[in-house]
């Protein structure tokens, strides 16, 4: 009878006294991000000649934009798909489909939702390079600050590929979200 009770508490336990996790439920983004590439700087500081400067890669810099869809169906992951659009030298105007997996890192009852995200992308539009490709990782966080609306902050380390010619980029990004769950805040 004593086993019978001390199960009946525990799952009274698990089923009644736990709070419920927040999650963002379907969210979209719209954010701006700037990125520097910094061995090209120092590449670029140390050429000689012209024909050094020609075989250079592109982009000192980037900066863009990006609007995502996503739904965070788990605690613990949530998923985002959209375009983005990155501006990284004067021939190089790239237009990005991406996929990016959210790992939310942060206790499940805060309202802030801290991540580490991957980021992967190909390019959708035809410009200098015919087919780039973007790969990033990132860490950041959603924060709301109404019932529907919120902040995203996140620290890029991205990869575009221009047709063979990489660059690496450390960036920082700020969007705002919007978010199906009502309850948060």
């Amino acid at each position: 009878m004593k086993k019978f009770y001390f199960l009946l508490l525990l799952i009274s336990n698990f089923l009644f006294s736990q709070e419920k996790p927040n999650k963002l439920g379907v969210f979209g983004v719209v954010e701006a991000n700037i990125g520097f590439d910094v061995a090209a700087m120092i590449k670029q500081s140390q050429v000689t000649n012209e024909y050094q400067r020609q075989n250079l890669d592109p982009g000192k810099f980037n900066y863009g934009f990006a609007a995502q869809v996503g739904y965070q169906p788990l605690n613990w992951f949530a998923l985002g798909t959209g375009l983005r659009y990155s501006y990284v030298d004067p021939n190089f105007h790239v237009i990005y489909w991406t996929v990016q997996p959210f790992f939310i890192v942060s206790n499940p009852q805060d309202e802030e939702f801290t991540y580490i995200s991957a980021n992967f992308g190909t390019q959708i539009n035809q410009t200098a390079s015919k087919n780039a490709k973007l790969i990033g990782l990132s860490f950041g966080f959603f924060e709301p600050i109404t019932k529907n609306l919120g902040n995203k902050f996140q620290i890029n380390l991205d990869v575009q590929n221009f047709d063979g010619n990489s660059t690496f980029f450390i960036g920082f990004s700020y969007g705002i979200t919007f978010f199906s769950n009502k309850k948060l805040q």
